[in-house]
């Protein structure tokens, strides 16, 4: 990346951050006895916030630091509200939104950070979903309002997180598209699970990873469990409850 002058006293100024983040490290040595490769500095980033130090601190020094909206990285091209795939040890495989991107300075050259949104699976959020968890697929997310900071060499693809309808209606969705259709905030689902959209005759919102047929009437789908059939042979389908008002 270009190279830029910085005046004695925001290099010196600079210098000590760096300083201190090594004190953090050296200070979190049990946290960092697992991590050996530079794809774990996700978990450097949650043991001890040495990511965080610097992004903040640097932001607030001149020609300390530059702000982007894309980044190359790994033959990937990142831009700001791009959701991501991130691999950390810790985790395995996580999907985060791209924030912010800034750039700091240092040995002349721009090291990039990357501020992230986390999203959230049903394993994250078991407790709240309870007797709801199986309405909730493989592949849904939820944007929640937690943050991190992560460097881009833990980025391993492009994600794509789509609409409930939309991702119902693709036909075949490859291991890195996902979908969502409620938040977690302030240790809650938004909306609630009990205002989502219901269907069948359990009525309970769908899961896209179960079979379901949809009604020509009235438009509601049925789980094939609900209806205790194992597939539906005809193009068409009407429900008990349409065929009553014929």
């Amino acid at each position: 990346m270009s190279e830029v002058n910085m005046d004695e006293e925001t290099e010196k100024k600079l210098n000590e951050i760096f300083h201190s983040i090594k004190l953090e490290y050296d200070q979190s040595q049990e946290a960092l006895k697992t991590i050996k490769k530079t794809n774990d500095l996700v978990g450097q980033v949650r043991n001890c916030k040495s990511l965080s130090t610097l992004f903040y601190h640097a932001k607030n020094l001149d020609y300390a630091n530059k702000e982007f909206k894309t980044l190359k990285i790994n033959n990937l091209n990142i831009s700001l509200n791009q959701d991501i795939i991130i691999y950390t040890k810790e985790d395995g495989q996580c999907v985060a939104k791209t924030i912010e991107i800034v750039g700091v300075m240092r040995f002349q050259q721009y090291t990039p950070i990357i501020r992230v949104q986390w999203y959230y699976s049903k394993n994250n959020l078991k407790e709240i979903i309870g007797k709801y968890i199986g309405c909730i697929g493989e592949r849904e997310l939820f944007l929640s309002d937690q943050y991190d900071f992560i460097q881009p060499d833990t980025i391993i693809s492009i994600a794509q997180v789509l609409d409930f309808k939309d991702f119902d209606k693709k036909e075949l969705v490859d291991d890195f598209t996902f979908y969502c259709r409620s938040f977690y905030r302030n240790k809650q689902i938004i909306p609630p699970i009990q205002k989502w959209e219901k269907h069948c005759l359990c009525k309970l919102p769908l899961n896209p990873d179960q079979q379901y047929v949809l009604c020509d009437i009235c438009q509601k789908w049925y789980h094939y469990e609900c209806l205790g059939i194992k597939n539906i042979q005809q193009t068409t389908y009407v429900c008990n409850k349409c065929k009553k008002k014929k």
